[in-house]
This record gives C-alpha cells, structure tokens and sequence, in this order.
C-alpha cells in the first residue's frame, strides 16, 4: 500500500480511536480543551433581538462552493473543528454523530467549518467523512475568507507548535442560524441528550 495512503488512513483512524476511548467522559461533559476550558452554556436570543448571522461561501467536501444563504431559510446548525485535532473534535463529532438522530428534520443543514485550512482540503475533508460515516457537510476555503468566517461568528482561535505540528486550540461552539440571524448557541461540550434538548428550545424559540 503507498505510504501516503497510509499516513492518511492513519490520520483518520487516531482521533476516531481517541473519541471511542474518551467517550466514556462525555457524561462529565469533557470541558476540558487544551488551552481553552470549556464550560456548558446554552444561549437562545429573544425572538427580534437575534444578532446578524454572517452569510459566507465556502467549499464542501465534494469540491462545490456552499453558500450559507441558500440554506437558512431553514435553521442551520454551525460548527468549526478541524480534522488532524487529536483531542476535543473527534468528541465534538462523536456529540454531532449521536444528537442529530435525536432532532430529526430539525435542520435544513449541518455544516462543520474548518479551523485548519493548510491542511484540511476538500479531498481530506471527503476522507474524513467517509472513514467516520460522518453525514453532515464539511466545508474548507482559504484562510482569508475562513478568518472572516471565524471573526463573525465569535471562534476564538489559537495555534500552538508541539513538536514542529500545528495544534489549534479554539472554542467549542454549535450555532443556530436561519434567515440571516443567530438565534442561538451551545458553547461547550454537553451530552448528546442535552445538546439536542438545547437545540429544540433555540429553533422553536423557548427562550
């Protein structure tokens, strides 16, 4: 098998093996992200004082540019992870993974933003989706228009050399748009359970 074949199946198997190994945390709610600590607040803005939710075009894991506004006038759920995070994205996924079955038709869309965008190519992207079963949408761009992305929306951002690797600590975040307004927001790492009760309320305004 090519080396390069390997490195990449490798890279997509580690931070699966770590989210199963971690998983037994979740019940704690995993707060702690190197670098950034993380604790569990829901927020759901009153209907007429929603902030302005940023639209941007990036491009999926396919290769085809997104555009945000053409999918808001159904709620929208926003995340930003990376793909080589050895640590708190594969648990952010593992959450994604068992709360969306819980919210069915919920949204109209799910899309997970890049935080890493030397790295994470739409190809990479593709991989790392298919290799975790992973059914949402992964989306990539350059860092210019990601930093936009990650300015609008609040993503504290920070990069750190260990051992001549990028390691990117950031906030842990899942975000509800829809028509072009913010009406709310998870900030840390809740249960599954709890994430998707915290979703329901933001999209049906029980605020």
């Amino acid at each position: 098998m090519p080396r390069k074949y390997i490195l990449l199946f490798l890279a997509i198997l580690i931070p699966f093996v770590v989210a199963v190994i971690m998983q037994s945390q979740l019940g704690a709610t995993a707060e702690e992200h190197s670098g950034l600590f993380e604790r569990v607040v829901p927020v759901c803005y009153l209907p007429g004082r929603e902030p302005p939710a940023a639209d941007f075009e990036l491009i999926n894991q396919y290769g085809e540019r997104v555009r945000l506004s053409d999918y808001w006038s159904r709620p929208v759920l926003i995340t930003f992870t990376y793909t080589y995070c050895p640590d708190v994205c594969p648990l952010m996924n593992l959450v994604l993974n068992k709360t969306l079955p819980l919210v069915p038709n919920l949204f109209g869309a799910v899309f997970d933003v890049s935080l890493d965008p030397d790295r994470d190519t739409p190809e990479r992207l593709l991989a790392y989706s298919r290799g975790n079963r992973y059914n949402w949408t992964f989306l990539t761009g350059d860092y210019a228009t990601l930093e936009k992305v990650w300015r609008a929306y609040g993503v504290t951002r920070y990069v750190e050399n260990r051992n001549g690797v990028p390691y990117i600590a950031h906030d842990v975040l899942y975000i509800v748009v829809q028509n072009g307004k913010i009406l709310g927001l998870v900030r840390g790492l809740p249960a599954p359970e709890t994430l998707a009760d915290y979703l329901k309320k933001i999209v049906s305004r029980q605020c």
